[in-house]
């Protein structure tokens, strides 16, 4: 017995009419018929009683499976329906509004080129984003900076690369200068991301200092980007982070390019399960993210 036969008997029940009933479901009256019949032989009863002048009677048993499949039509409608917009939503892991704006050209092109797909933005630390992946909490996610293991476990598309800005206290010597080389700060106290939460950007502080002929004094680890530009204000000590973070004109602190720009770059990557029954579409919202110019 088929959800089809269920539909079809449902039908002529509540007409009482095979010929209503046939039209309703588009289908012919020798079809609608037939189909009641095999129901009848499976179920190894009879459910309708054609009486005179073409009217239908429904049995006792007619009426208690009557009775059943307008519930269990009404559960299969009500999952069909949350599984369809399940399907039609997109959840985006991301760790903040800073890169959703950068990439809203990107995100606007890939609405418009798929309409019927909601994208739901859903906002962790960067440390968190792997395992929601993982949990299905997000089908894709904005990664930051990733390791050979993560892109051995995940689909991973880089579409960005941002050179990073140097963060100073308006009051310090070199707070004027437009362009900073890394040498110049080789004296200097470092705050930096928390490897737990912001894993990779301590060591791209790290391995870009290295570059540049020394190792950064760290003297403190932070977890957000206020709580960096706070330390930076009043404790004095250098920050680094993505230029996009400048856009707020945040008081008490200056951002500076480096030179050359390329001296530590912040790399975004998208990630998905490799085996994700929606890969097509995520490299399609990749691909429109990688299109993307500040």
């Amino acid at each position: 017995m088929e959800l089809r036969h269920l539909r079809y008997f449902v039908a002529v029940a509540e007409t009482l009419n095979f010929s209503r009933a046939a039209v309703r479901l588009h289908i012919t009256q020798p079809a609608l018929s037939r189909q009641i019949r095999d129901l009848e032989h499976e179920l190894g009863c009879t459910l309708l009683r054609r009486g005179a002048n073409a009217r239908t009677e429904l049995t006792p048993e007619g009426r208690q499976l009557l009775a059943g499949a307008t519930e269990l039509l009404a559960a299969a409608d009500r999952i069909a329906t949350e599984v369809r917009s399940t399907g039609a939503r997109l959840r985006l892991g991301h760790y903040g509004a800073i890169w959703l704006d950068y990439f809203a050209a990107g995100l606007q092109r890939f609405t418009r080129r798929h309409p019927h797909v909601v994208l739901q933005p859903v906002e962790l630390t960067p440390g968190s984003l792997p395992a929601a992946l993982r949990r299905g909490d997000v089908e894709v996610a904005l990664l930051g900076q990733t390791d050979k293991a993560l892109r051995r476990e995940f689909a991973t598309a880089l579409v960005a690369s941002v050179p990073a800005q140097i963060i100073l206290p308006v009051g310090h010597p070199l707070a004027k200068r437009r362009r900073l080389r890394l040498e110049e700060l080789r004296g200097a106290d470092w705050v930096t991301w928390d490897e737990t939460d912001f894993p990779g950007r301590k060591q791209l502080l790290v391995e870009a200092c290295r570059a540049a002929g020394f190792r950064p004094r760290i003297t403190h680890h932070t977890d957000s980007l206020a709580s960096m530009l706070v330390r930076v204000s009043v404790g004095g000590e250098i920050g680094h982070s993505v230029p996009m973070a400048a856009r707020s004109r945040p008081p008490g602190v200056v951002f500076t390019d480096t030179e050359p720009r390329d001296a530590m770059v912040f790399e975004m990557h998208v990630g998905w399960m490799k085996h994700s029954p929606r890969a097509r579409l995520i490299a399609d919202l990749a691909a429109e993210l990688s299109a993307v110019r500040a």
